[in-house]
């Protein structure tokens, strides 16, 4: 879908009359916003449904607590190694020494400065002052904030608190029902969204960074190397049998450029391939706020 996005983009981009593109561009990405809104319509309950069970499937405080305490523990060690990557790439390299960018007004500084956001504001908006708004607005960090504390108290009600557990497991599996349909519109947004941006930009958006991108995604290969090799230590060659079973749902993510798009399949392929459900259920909802290795390699290399 993304090849025939491609050559349809560009075969719109040179035969086309002008005044059609943005039109086709118009047209294309309605199916793309409609793909990601479908998606995102599932991402609050999927979240909350399947980070209460795993939660309350761990049993004690004390199991989160170890679980929570390894988890984060990787990510901040994934995240610091993702950062020194970049870093160390973009040093190597030096890519924007080449581009001769302007330097920010003082006006401009000032305005970023005093937008920036304060430890404060950070820690009050982790904490949600309503579930309803943080699911609203789609608030990950806050439904997950919520839901721990939703999950740890279904945990140590006992007997009372399994109702709510088989509950939200039959939520979870009609999210993921839901997911199913919602995911064969996949190929039809990965070819809308690359159709469209190549019809309106032409040729030049696939070679205008492209020594930018090619590194960058170079960069991503080998942190994608690193973090696998680390994980072999632990796991053994189970890991590569992971990495081919969740290669569509990466393809996913890259074409539609919503890591949201992937979240709802990874869970159904991770417990495939034979990953705990409890320990996914747990994990994947807090890699989605606080595991973002990607995204912070990719700050570094933009900054510099």
């Amino acid at each position: 879908a993304m090849g025939a996005g491609v050559f349809t983009g560009l075969l719109f981009h040179y035969l086309a009359a002008p005044a059609w593109i943005p039109v086709f561009d118009k047209g294309m990405s309605i199916v793309t916003d409609v793909f990601l809104r479908l998606i995102k319509m599932i991402i609050a309950p999927l979240v909350f449904s399947t980070l209460v069970t795993g939660i309350a499937k761990l049993g004690d405080v004390r199991s989160v607590g170890r679980i929570g305490g390894k988890t984060l523990a990787w990510f901040i060690g994934a995240s610091l190694l993702s950062l020194m990557l970049g870093l160390f790439v973009m040093n190597i390299v030096g890519l924007g020494h080449g581009l001769h960018l302007p330097v920010p007004q003082d006006q401009e500084l000032g305005s970023i400065q005093s937008s920036s956001l304060s430890f404060k504001n950070f820690i009050a908006h982790v904490f949600p002052q309503s579930v309803v708004e943080a699911m609203a607005n789609n608030e990950i960090l806050q439904i997950v904030v919520f839901s721990v504390f939703f999950g740890i108290g279904t945990a140590a009600i006992g007997e009372k608190g399994k109702i709510i557990i088989r509950a939200l497991e039959a939520v979870a599996d009609i999210i993921l029902k839901v997911t199913g349909y919602v995911m064969k519109l996949a190929p039809l947004a990965a070819f809308a969204a690359v159709a469209a941006i190549l019809s309106f930009k032409g040729p030049e958006v696939l070679y205008s960074y492209g020594k930018f991108i090619l590194v960058f995604y170079l960069a991503v290969i080998v942190l994608w190397l690193i973090l696998t090799g680390i994980s072999y230590l632990w796991i053994g060659k189970k890991a590569f049998t992971i990495l081919g079973n969740v290669k569509d749902v990466v393809l996913l993510a890259f074409s539609t450029a919503s890591s949201e798009a992937a979240f709802p399949k990874l869970i159904e392929e991770l417990e495939k391939s034979g990953c705990s459900g409890k320990i996914v259920s747990f994990v994947l909802p807090m890699g989605y706020s606080f595991n973002l290795d990607g995204s912070m390699l990719y700050m570094t290399f933009s900054s510099l």
